[in-house]
């Protein structure tokens, strides 16, 4: 049965398509009625919220009909609606419009850099680790100041196939940000490479009359949907991975990285407040699980959540709100936190103490890393910091980071120091340095589609 497929999702093909130009562009209708690929309510009720997420974004979005390919191209949802007569399938039907922007030889895409050195203790001028990624399989890159390209390889979320990777080659320059990138893509590579949030689940068929199968909900805008304590929650773009923590007695994450052909070097971080009470607890006092989750940015080359929670289980006060973010390329998770008083410290640490003590070497220089002379997977975790940090030996060798200084706001990393299986050592774009310097020295990417 043929298909549209708009962006991330897809449903069934529609009843009815119109097509209308004139001096002002070019416009696409399609409506129909879901149930056909669609075998569960469930899924349908997925596709209702994520094509309303969708119409409220002012973004393009790869458009792909199995009907009639000479229509594949690149779109903008204006507006949609969904018409529910009954809960039952084929008791449901919905009405987009589109504009439609062009085909591939009509567009090409521009990635347009701004930013600046984070605020932070330890680096003060630029440095050559100014990182952006386009998205894999791009072609025709251009960027005024030749960057230097570094591959790191990351799972293809476009993939049904677990194992499947693609290419990216991160550009780099302590000048990059003075110019915009211009490269070119296929249709069907688009989001390969990109960032991906999952949030929730669903359940889907894969045919009529057989089982059920659950799927985590990838979102398409910024629309949180129902998520609720204890769903899931999942910022992904194929070199690092967080799943945030589902008990309701911690605050907490987990991390991977892609390593060859898997996800590997798995860690559960937990955040606390304050000293731990004795030398057996591996951490502060606890905040509760997490209780809100809000979309901030949800765009290919980055994606930002908002998570929150409290303390006091009593009054449900003492709030902690923490922003995670994601770059396209990166190997490493930005995260800010924000607690209601600024006269305490808010600590982040493994969630077990690690058998060796954590390597400090740099911690003068922003980040501590894993001290294991043969850590899991091979690969090194990372925690760097944007202030001046503490250094005593019963923080960090719990393989805890916080500030020096009392304060209600803490930004940190984690990332993964990536040893290369062909030469037993980490490539120099991947080391736990660099890493570090790539987190500072940030780079604010907004990808637009320009007119080719």
């Amino acid at each position: 049965m043929h298909q549209i497929h708009l962006g991330r999702i897809s449903f069934t093909s529609p009843g009815t398509l119109q097509l209308s130009a004139g001096p002002d562009g070019k416009s696409l209708s399609i409506s129909g009625k879901f149930g056909g690929v669609e075998h569960t309510i469930d899924h349908i009720k997925y596709l209702r919220d994520e094509l309303q997420s969708m119409s409220t974004m002012d973004e393009h979005v790869p458009f792909i009909y199995d009907g009639d390919t000479t229509l594949n191209g690149y779109v903008k949802v204006v507006s949609s609606s969904v018409d529910i007569q009954k809960y039952l399938q084929g008791g449901i039907s919905y009405d987009i419009n589109l504009e439609y922007i062009g085909k591939v030889g009509d567009v090409q895409f521009e990635s347009r850099l701004t930013g600046a050195l984070l605020e932070n203790d330890f680096i003060t001028t630029a440095t050559n680790q100014q990182f952006h990624a386009a998205p894999g399989n791009n072609f025709a890159f251009i960027h005024n100041s030749l960057p230097g390209r570094a591959l790191r390889v990351a799972r293809d979320l476009t993939s049904s196939t677990a194992s499947d990777t693609t290419n990216l080659y991160i550009n780099q320059s302590s000048i990059l940000r003075n110019n915009n990138s211009i490269y070119n893509l296929d249709i069907s590579d688009y989001y390969k490479g990109c960032c991906q949030i999952r949030m929730g689940e669903h359940m889907e068929k894969s045919s009529p009359g057989s089982s059920d199968t659950v799927v985590q909900s990838i979102k398409c805008g910024k629309y949180a949907g129902d998520w609720s304590v204890g769903d899931t929650l999942v910022l992904d773009n194929g070199i690092i991975k967080m799943v945030l923590g589902t008990s309701t007695a911690t605050s907490s994450f987990n991390t991977f990285i892609w390593d060859v052909n898997q996800y590997a070097t798995e860690q559960e971080w937990v955040f606390s407040e304050g000293d731990p009470a004795s030398a057996s607890d591996q951490h502060g006092e606890l905040f509760l699980g997490w209780h809100r989750v809000q979309i901030l940015v949800n765009r290919p080359e980055l994606v930002v959540v908002r998570c929150t929670t409290y303390k006091d289980s009593d009054t449900r006060g003492k709030r902690l709100v923490v922003d995670f973010s994601l770059r396209r390329g990166a190997h490493h998770i930005g995260v800010i936190t924000n607690y209601y008083t600024a006269g305490t410290k808010i600590n982040i640490a493994l969630e077990s103490a690690p058998s060796t003590a954590p390597d400090v070497t740099n911690i003068l220089n922003g980040f501590i890393k894993d001290g294991s002379s043969s850590p899991e997977d091979g690969n090194y975790w990372i925690l760097g910091g944007l202030k001046s940090l503490d250094s005593d030996t019963s923080i960090t060798d719990r393989g805890m980071l916080r500030n020096n200084a009392n304060g209600s706001v803490f930004g940190f990393m984690v990332g993964y120091e990536l040893i290369d299986p062909n030469t037993n050592a980490a490539l120099s774009h991947n080391t736990a340095s660099n890493v570090y310097k790539q987190y500072v020295d940030n780079i604010n990417e907004f990808q637009k589609m320009v007119k080719a």
